[in-house]
């Protein structure tokens, strides 16, 4: 990501899947497990080795990579956040839609798979939003089964499920695997879940596979597994009990699945939104990070005010330099805010052309037609396109080095003397602490929606202007429910914590200026009288 918190998510990792295998991933918060899955469909490319299907890297030919996510079904954790369409129907038929089924065909997909999770024909006509959390859940994985898949992807399809919800679920999918003879794998932090249904585990730690084998292989290295971090089935903690009390007990010999005998398997031979980073911040204690909320803010402000008084490259320079010492002081990464300049490239870019060709001046460098580029409209092209940059990047260093609350408290400081007049200062500082809050968040559920989507063929890409807005219908809509859950959440929450405004309230952090706040509002006044100045004389 090019921040100083950057790690690979997976490294050096090696393994096999078979042929009609039920393969269990199981992983500390952190270990890789959804990062790797995303690399198995395509969603994610890896930076070196290859995934292969079938002895073909799935790489090879990217234009292609639809028809893997076809052939490799990924089901995302809580996937019922990714449902939009008007029935449950419609829903489910997406995905095979995507493939270009149609009539009988799309028809018998449809319906097949809802009969697979427990989804009776008279559903299938309602709004899957009048759906209880478990059907729904039950809807969005018929969308991925659908598609007939070869391989079936879940990441904690069970997760926020009562214990008859999870259980139900399961069996939808241990019958899938039985009936249809697709691989799968699935992804769980329960560890009862794991042993009782799959036929072989894969344990990631750090990035790395740990240990792979069946779960009795797995589990009779329980103290290695609970070292790792991770939990074991209740029936090897109670094994490991009798085991201290003096029990000879073999861990290999504890029965995990009803029944035994598992099915063998056959064992033979982008993100742009990644890149929008307002309101990230990036935890330190750096002069940058210690600086009272109340002083960078102001500086902001000097620095904004300094960008438009620039009038000449020197002046852009010098800028430019101060940022570049920010930055330096604060050890963010230029690379972060560079970063932060990609989603807006293209605005960046067409100002720049308009004031290159339509900025009236007397030399006359270039005429295409009825356009004319002059030194003039040259100047203010490279002008306006640094104040954009700069403006930019020197904004998005303070949300990188200031917490939202901080900024709040700043915010509600400055902006204190309004309340003598009745400006609601408390309410606006608030406001914007929570759309800071809701940026980087409603970034992250829009890329989960994204890769949810794409995951069932949906193409965002391809296609002229009309075709793309409507592909964008399967993201707008789950967001739009998301963002409104999110608030109501958040509102039920304050409103639970008794929160009426800010009259009264007192802070926990008190905040008062020091030394270092009064030397940096010095400097930052002497650079924007300096450009200012330095304006008088070019």
């Amino acid at each position: 990501m090019g921040t100083p918190f950057q790690r690979s998510a997976v490294e050096d990792m090696s393994f096999d899947v078979y042929d009609g295998e039920f393969l269990g991933i199981i992983g500390h918060t952190g270990s890789g497990k959804s990062t790797l899955i995303q690399h198995l469909n395509g969603l994610l490319r890896p930076t070196s080795g290859q995934i292969l299907l079938h002895g073909k890297d799935i790489w090879a030919e990217p234009k292609k990579i639809r028809d893997v996510r076809f052939q490799v079904g990924l089901v995302f954790q809580y996937p019922e956040y990714q449902l939009f369409e008007e029935t449950v129907y419609k829903d489910i038929a997406f995905g095979p839609i995507n493939q270009g089924k149609t009539g009988e065909e799309l028809d018998r997909c449809v319906r097949e798979a809802a009969r697979l999770v427990g989804i009776r024909d008279d559903q299938l006509d309602k709004s899957p939003f009048e759906l209880s959390g478990g059907q729904k859940r039950r809807v969005a994985l018929a969308g991925v089964m659908a598609m007939d898949p070869q391989v079936l992807v879940l990441d904690e399809p069970t997760a926020g499920l009562d214990p008859a919800g999870r259980e139900n679920l399961m069996a939808n999918i241990r019958d899938y695997h039985r009936n249809k003879k697709r691989t799968i794998i699935l992804v769980s932090h329960s560890m009862d879940e794991i042993a009782r249904n799959v036929d072989r585990i894969l344990v990631l730690k750090s990035a790395h596979v740990l240990m792979s084998g069946t779960p009795a292989e797995v589990f009779a290295r329980a103290e290695e597994l609970l070292s790792a971090g991770l939990d074991v089935p209740q029936v090897t903690r109670i094994a490991m009990r009798l085991r201290e009390q003096g029990l000879a007990i073999d861990l290999r010999s504890t029965p995990w699945r009803p029944g035994a005998g598992a099915a063998g398997a056959e064992k033979g031979g982008d993100g742009m939104l990644k890149d929008i980073t307002l309101g990230q911040f990036f935890p330190g204690n750096t002069v940058a990070h210690r600086l009272d909320p109340r002083t960078k803010i102001l500086l902001v402000v000097l620095y904004i005010v300094a960008l438009f008084c620039a009038k000449s490259l020197l002046a852009y320079g010098i800028l430019a330099a101060v940022l570049a010492v920010c930055v330096r002081i604060s050890r963010v990464g230029i690379k972060s805010l560079v970063r932060g300049l990609k989603p807006v490239v293209f605005i960046i870019v067409f100002t720049g052309i308009l004031n290159l060709f339509f900025t009236p001046g007397e030399h006359i460098l270039a005429e295409l037609g009825f356009l004319r580029i002059s030194a003039e409209g040259l100047q203010n092209a490279v002008f306006i396109v640094l104040r954009i940059m700069l403006l930019i990047m020197g904004t998005f260093l303070m949300t990188y080095t200031t917490s939202p609350i901080s900024l709040t408290d700043g915010l509600e400081r400055l902006l204190g003397g309004l309340k003598k007049i009745h400006v609601p200062v408390h309410e606006l500082a608030m406001i914007m602490s929570i759309a800071l809050r809701f940026i980087p968040t409603l970034i992250e559920e829009t890329d989960k929606i994204m890769s949810a989507q794409k995951a069932r063929g949906a193409d965002f890409e391809s296609g002229n202007i009309i075709q793309k807005a409507k592909a964008l219908i399967p993201i707008l809509v789950p967001l739009f429910i998301s963002a409104f859950r999110r608030a109501d959440e958040l509102a039920v929450a304050m409103e639970c914590r008794c929160y009426h405004g800010g009259e009264g309230r007192t802070k926990l952090h008190v905040l008062q200026y020091e030394g270092r706040d009064y030397l940096a509002l010095a400097l930052g006044l002497a650079v924007t009288a300096g450009i200012i100045v330095l304006r008088q004389f070019t």
